[in-house]
């Protein structure tokens, strides 16, 4: 892996300029449907859930009614922290430290960026912030 250069202009990441835009046009699409999804579910916690604390329905379980509006906070939270993630790798992309790990400072490869194109992180570091804190797993 080749290190993150120091200084200005020099940080650009090792893609080549077409690779560069296919993943700004894909980070922008994400983005679009993250946002359009992050938008559909606040609307839903507004109107459907009111209306479901409002009238239980005919069992009138108020656990059922809180369990489904726990998990659509759930889903809602989970898209806020897709579009952060996606206006991250934006920034990023403009300020010319995309396509470098933020742990390390090694360059991202094109294959991992393609495939997770709000990704901060080179694979090795990635899985080492997903393995336990023990560095082995239990059997």
């Amino acid at each position: 892996m080749t290190a993150k250069p120091v200084g200005g202009a020099a940080n650009a990441a090792p893609l080549t300029p077409a690779e560069r835009e296919q993943l700004r046009a894909k980070l922008e699409a994400l983005s679009v449907r993250a946002e359009s999804a992050l938008s559909r579910k606040q609307g839903e916690l507004k109107n459907e859930d009111a209306d479901l604390f409002r009238d239980l329905g005919p069992t009138g379980d108020w656990a059922i009614a809180e369990a489904e509006f726990e998990r659509d906070m759930a889903s809602a939270a989970q898209s806020r922290g897709v579009v952060a993630q996606l206006k991250s790798a934006e920034r990023r992309m403009q300020s010319g430290e995309y396509g470098w790990c933020e742990d390390c400072g090694a360059a991202i490869g094109f294959a991992r960026l393609s495939a997770s194109p709000a990704a901060s992180r080179c694979v090795a570091c990635q899985g080492a912030r997903e393995r336990p804190a023990g560095g082995s797993v239990s059997r």
